[in-house]
């Protein structure tokens, strides 16, 4: 017993290390269990997002593959077929953001809407990757001058 007595600052300082190495490892557990759960839920969400698309393209195949982009631009429609095409943009917003390799499927989404996506004031990214689909998209699509006038 005494040489407990006599060691007992030291193993207290040691038991007050490890109770903070665990804590700490806790902490850091926590961290990466938050970061996973984020990421799950961030590519859940941009999958339901292209679902979302894929559903409202098939309902609505004139927005899908316009016949002819100018004229429904200027038509009646031309807001919902405008609103259309951002919700395509937003989705692939979401996809590109949390995973690679789908720059090839939205280049192929976004060709029935070269008029739209070609005009003078076309829409921007809203993130560097939806700029740079959009960059990458216009330089092999747009002429020099605009389809629509």
């Amino acid at each position: 017993m005494s040489w407990l007595s006599r060691h007992s600052p030291a193993i207290e300082a040691v038991a007050a290390m490890i109770t903070a190495a665990v804590a700490v490892a806790a902490l850091i557990g926590v961290k990466i269990q938050l970061d996973g759960a984020d990421r799950i839920q961030r590519e859940q969400s941009a999958r339901e997002a292209y679902r979302a698309h894929l559903a409202l393209a098939a309902t609505l195949p004139q927005f899908a593959e316009p016949a002819d982009g100018c004229q429904l631009m200027k038509s009646d429609q031309g807001g919902a077929y405008a609103a259309f095409v951002d919700h395509l943009l937003y989705s692939a917003e979401q996809m590109l953001t949390v995973s690679e390799g789908w720059d090839e499927t939205f280049l192929e989404e976004l060709e029935p809407h070269r008029d739209y996506l070609c005009l003078p004031a076309g829409r921007p990214g809203e993130t560097a990757e939806t700029t740079k689909l959009l960059l990458s998209f216009r330089s092999m699509h747009c002429a020099s001058n605009p389809v629509c006038q």
